[in-house]
């Protein structure tokens, strides 16, 4: 018997939504670590490059300069909230209440006026009139809905003829190899969620389990690995053994389970041309474009400012967008409704 097996059989997991099993629970979906919503940009990183080469590529890719866009899943306001200085009006859409609030409450505090946030429950239609956006940002939430074919549906009816989808999203085949089964701890206080992953890479679908202690994330992983003041990320997969989870039994409060579709960027683009986009292109992302470029200019050559970084990766990055690259990569995607 394994930990899944060993959950299945004493635990009785309840299913559920990934807002409930994840996004709810989250204070910060990003760990308080995003540049702009939450730090100061750092033009010294390599990472905040990658970051704003992301968000010039989403404004790009849509085209969304002064338009109206929609936000799909925007998690902490990302990437709604460093587009919005250059949009008409963004509006983000999520199934979790809780990240709702939490986009509302950093946009009142970066004082940005033409961002909102709704709440919309998984699966269900999104609150908006046919042909009413000019654009549509997806940053890896499509596979967190119940029916990403679904979702994307409504994506394209609430386009305008001519809009633009840009949609980054999570395939399986960077876990093949080794990674498909996984262990990670969600830390919530005083309490906290092991989350085991169960990827099953060719049918493209993740099984995710969910374990909630009524000890913190530090207990837990010292408990797992039997070393005194282990850090989560020293848990593997092989320390949740039905011997262990045994032990920690009475300490367990409830156990969720979460199957989600993961679709690859081959089947993502056959489904966007049979639901009716005119134009369906895999292309390189800005993000990764960005961070390049940082590694290969001289110190002294970059620039010390946001909006020299801006400057600079702008017209760059609208190249990048339009560059093909191979389905099999999974690469970002822009259709054309």
């Amino acid at each position: 018997m394994d930990a899944i097996q060993w959950i299945k059989a004493h635990l009785a997991p309840v299913q559920c939504t990934s807002d409930r099993f994840f996004y709810d629970a989250m204070e910060s979906q990003s760990e308080y670590g995003l540049p702009v919503i939450y730090k100061a940009f750092d033009p010294g990183k390599a990472w905040h490059w990658d970051d704003r080469g992301r968000i010039l590529d989403y404004l790009f890719a849509t085209r969304g300069q002064g338009a109206r866009l929609l936000d799909f899943g925007p998690g902490d306001g990302w990437p709604s909230l460093p587009v919005a200085p250059f949009a008409g009006e963004v509006v983000g859409a999520d199934a979790s209440a809780r990240r709702v609030e939490v986009c509302a409450g950093n946009a009142a505090r970066m004082g940005i006026t033409n961002a909102r946030f709704v709440h919309v429950p998984a699966a269900g239609p999104l609150p908006f009139e046919d042909e009413s956006f000019d654009g549509v940002m997806v940053a890896s939430s499509i596979e967190q809905t119940p029916d990403p074919r679904q979702t994307l549906r409504e994506i394209h009816r609430v386009l305008r003829p001519g809009g633009r989808l840009r949609m980054d999203y999570e395939g399986l085949g960077y876990y093949r190899g080794g990674k498909e089964r996984e262990v990670w701890l969600l830390d919530m206080g005083e309490a906290c969620r092991v989350i085991i992953y169960d990827r099953h890479i060719e049918q493209e679908r993740a099984d995710q389990y969910g374990l909630d202690f009524a000890m913190s994330a530090g207990e837990v992983a010292s408990a797992l690995t039997a070393a005194a003041g282990a850090s989560a990320g020293a848990v593997g997969i092989e320390h949740a053994t039905p011997d262990t989870l045994d032990a920690l039994r009475p300490a367990i409060t409830g156990a969720w389970v979460c199957t989600l579709s993961h679709p690859s960027g081959a089947s993502y683009a056959r489904w966007l041309r049979e639901i009716g986009f005119s134009i369906v292109r895999p292309t390189h992302n800005g993000g990764r474009f960005a961070r390049e470029l940082f590694g290969k200019m001289l110190p002294e050559d970059r620039s010390t400012s946001l909006e020299g970084v801006t400057q600079l990766l702008s017209p760059l990055v609208q190249v990048v967008v339009e560059m093909p690259a191979p389905v099999e990569m999974d690469p970002m995607i822009t259709a054309v409704k």
